[in-house]
């Protein structure tokens, strides 16, 4: 994956997203505006369909976000006496 690309890693039962975008944050902190705008700028919302495994969005800058689900991992094969246990 390009390093330049926002990936957004969503929950298995997201409908929506708020991030920063990290290309916007990174031109912000070089031409040395305040962290206020910098968030104010990078700041990317939306929707997506809960059946959808990828998706894109835009900050207003232009700049691509890959929105990518992520699955809940499989449970443990076997308990581990250190794990919390939750009963």
């Amino acid at each position: 994956m390009n390093p330049a690309t926002n990936t957004v890693w969503l929950s298995p039962s997201a409908t929506s997203f708020s991030c920063l975008c990290e290309r916007c944050l990174e031109s912000s902190r070089i031409h040395g505006r305040s962290f206020l705008d910098a968030v104010a700028a990078a700041r990317v919302t939306g929707a997506v369909e809960a059946e959808t495994d990828v998706a894109f969005a835009r900050c207003r800058a232009g700049h691509e976000v890959v929105l990518r689900r992520i699955e809940r991992p499989p449970n443990l094969a076997r308990t581990d006496g250190r794990q919390l246990q939750l009963t």
